[in-house]
């Protein structure tokens, strides 16, 4: 199941997904909070380990475990993020302080307000913030790569082995696998937008809806993702690491 029709619709075609929609929908609408986020995640991850092939989606079960793989899927989120939330930060903080100064001498010095502005800090500053926010996308590749690692492993330890990640991440088949999940996920999210915003003169429905075209778009995009990503690919997409292990296991050398 590779062609784009198939992956569209695949998810229609398991075993209760009316059901699993909605509780997902319900997540999704409630996830400002922080357990529905955690919950979420850790049905992404159970969902990275489905068989997409097998007619049947997994359950919102034994939500312990759920809570518990959650949030170290997220702990490996945030741990990729950090080198670009640390630039956008730093960037923003410049920003303020070269404001507070600025106003400062308005308020105090109006005389001097002209030699106040540091244009060459405020550029400086500004740039550290938008090479975090260029950051942004790079950092959710990786970090989807690495969770996937995770996944695939049953291991955290696996989500921070560099080398691997590294190999992985500059397949190029793997780089396709992403951003064909990207465009499911931004195309869910424009027809939330459109069906919540049909659906927002009545209170409540709208807003449901739109959760449940977003989770629905968030299915089909990690089917996506799993029929298009190579397995273990290492950069130069010939060979896996599970085959390179098994080679080494055989020969008596």
């Amino acid at each position: 199941m590779t062609d784009v029709d198939s992956l569209v619709r695949w998810p229609l075609e398991t075993d209760g997904w009316p059901h699993t929609v909605l509780v997902g929908a319900l997540l999704v609408a409630t996830t400002p909070l922080l357990i529905p986020g955690v919950l979420l995640v850790g049905y992404a991850v159970r969902l990275l380990r489905a068989d997409i092939g097998d007619g049947a989606l997994p359950d919102f079960t034994d939500l312990r475990s759920l809570v518990e793989t959650g949030l170290r899927a997220s702990g490996v989120v945030v741990a990729y993020h950090l080198p670009a939330v640390a630039l956008i930060a730093a960037g923003t903080a410049g920003v303020a302080s070269v404001y507070r100064r600025w106003r400062r001498a308005l308020l105090l010095r109006p005389d001097t307000v002209v030699g106040a502005f540091d244009l060459t800090s405020l550029t400086g500053t500004v740039a550290l913030a938008l090479v975090g926010i260029a950051l942004l996308p790079v950092c959710g590749y990786v970090a989807t790569v690495a969770v996937t690692a995770y996944a695939d492993a049953d291991d955290l330890s696996a989500a921070f082995a560099l080398g691997r990640i590294r190999r992985r991440a500059t397949s190029t088949a793997t780089l396709r696998a992403w951003l064909l999940a990207s465009v499911a996920v931004i195309g869910s999210g424009i027809a939330a937008a459109l069906v919540a915003g049909a659906g927002a003169t009545v209170p409540g429905v709208g807003a449901l809806l739109a959760a449940a075209v977003r989770f629905y778009g968030g299915l089909v995009a990690v089917g996506v993702w799993t029929a298009t990503r190579p397995a273990d690919a290492t950069s130069d997409g010939l060979v896996t690491e599970r085959s390179e292990e098994s080679t080494r296991d055989a020969d008596p050398a």
